[in-house]
C-alpha cells in the first residue's frame, strides 16, 4: 500500500496517541517562498526570452555594444603599448560582436603593419573598403602607406591622390606623394605637391579644421554635442574669424616648426633639380631660416650658391 510522505506509522502493539504535527520555522518558511520566487522569475524570464520583446532586444544590444566598445579600447590601448598581438587579439573579438566595422579594421591593420605583416593589413583595408564606411580616405591613406612601404609606388601614390581632399590632414598626404615623385625623380609632379603640402603648413586656420574633422570621429555617438561640430566644420573659415591673440601664436609656432624647415628643404632640392637654383638658394635659406639646425640644407646651401656663382648662365625662375 502506497503511503503519502506524511503519513505517520502507529506505535506496533501500543495505544496510539495523538501527536503533534510539526510546524516549519520561519527562516524554513522565507527560504521556501525565496526559492519559489527564484523559480517563478526562472519561468517568467524563459518566457519574455522566448517571446523576445523589443525592450529585451535593446538591453541586449547595450550590453554588447559595451563589450564591443571595451575590446576596441583595450586594443587600442595595446596599440600604443606596442603589444601588437594582444591589440589583434582584442580587436578580432570586438568584430566578432560588430563585424565589419571600418574603425576596428583600420587600427587591427595598423597593428598588423607595425608588426611586420604588411600583407595581411592590406588584406584587411582592403576589406574594409567594401564595408559602408565614412572613413575611405583614411583606408586610402594607410594602403599607400603599406604599398609604398612593399615598394609598389604606382598603387600608392594612386592611393594617396584618393586621399586628396579629405579629412586626412592634408599636408601629410601632399607631403608622401610628393616624396614618392621624388623617389621616381618625377620632379616636376613633386613641385606642386610639395607646394600644397607648404600651403596647408602655414595656413593658420588648419589647426582649428584639424581639430573639428577629429572631433566628427571622436563624438560620433554623441548625439548631442555631433551636430555643433558638424555645423562648424561645413563652415568656411578664415584668418579674420581667428582671434588676434591665436593668431599670433600660430603664426609664432609656424616660424620655428622644424615640419615646414623640411618641406622647404624638399622644395630647395626640387628647384635644383629642375634648374632653378635661385628659387632653390631661397628655399634653403628659408629652411635654415626656420630651423637652423637643419643639416642637409646647411649643406645644400653653399653648393647651390657657389654653383650659381660658377654658372652665372644656369637657369633661374623669374620670381
Amino acid at each position: 500500500m502506497l503511503s503519502s510522505f506524511s503519513t505517520i506509522p502507529a506505535d506496533s502493539g501500543r495505544t496510539q496517541r495523538s501527536r503533534p504535527v510539526l510546524q516549519p520555522s520561519r527562516s524554513e518558511t522565507v527560504l521556501s517562498y525565496g526559492l519559489m520566487l527564484i523559480w517563478l522569475l526562472l519561468i517568467s524570464f524563459g518566457a519574455v526570452s522566448a517571446v523576445n520583446p523589443e525592450w529585451l532586444k535593446e538591453f541586449s544590444g547595450l550590453g554588447r555594444r559595451a563589450e564591443f566598445r571595451d575590446y576596441k579600447n583595450y586594443g587600442d590601448a595595446f596599440l600604443q603599448q606596442q603589444d601588437y598581438r594582444r591589440a589583434i587579439g582584442q580587436y578580432q573579438a570586438a568584430l566578432d560582436i560588430r563585424p565589419g566595422q571600418a574603425s576596428v579594421l583600420i587600427n587591427m591593420a595598423v597593428a598588423y603593419m607595425q608588426a611586420g605583416a604588411a600583407d595581411r593589413a592590406v588584406e584587411i583595408l582592403q576589406a574594409a573598403l567594401k564595408t559602408e564606411t565614412d572613413r575611405d580616405e583614411l583606408i586610402y591613406f594607410n594602403l599607400g602607406e603599406l604599398l609604398e612601404k612593399q615598394g609598389i609606388l604606382d598603387d600608392a601614390a594612386a592611393y594617396y591622390q584618393r586621399a586628396i581632399g579629405s579629412t586626412v590632414e592634408q599636408d601629410l598626404v601632399y607631403r608622401k606623394l610628393g616624396g614618392l615623385y621624388v623617389s621616381a625623380g618625377r620632379y616636376e609632379d613633386a613641385l606642386p605637391a610639395f607646394e600644397n603640402t607648404l600651403s596647408c603648413q602655414t595656413d593658420p586656420c588648419r589647426p582649428y579644421l584639424t581639430m573639428l574633422n577629429r572631433g566628427l570621429q571622436t563624438y560620433k555617438e554623441d548625439t548631442a554635442n555631433l551636430p555643433i561640430i558638424e555645423r562648424l566644420a561645413s563652415q568656411d573659415v578664415s584668418v579674420d574669424d581667428l582671434d588676434r591673440y591665436d593668431l599670433e601664436i600660430i603664426h609664432q609656432l609656424q616660424q620655428s616648426d622644424p615640419e615646414i624647415a623640411k618641406t622647404h628643404n624638399h622644395l630647395g632640392f626640387i628647384h635644383y633639380r629642375l634648374g632653378n637654383i635661385e628659387a632653390g638658394i631661397r628655399h634653403f635659406e628659408k629652411s635654415l631660416q626656420i630651423w637652423p639646425g637643419n643639416v642637409d640644407a646647411s649643406r645644400n646651401l653653399p653648393l647651390l650658391r657657389q654653383m650659381l656663382h660658377d654658372r652665372p648662365d644656369v637657369k633661374v625662375d623669374g620670381d
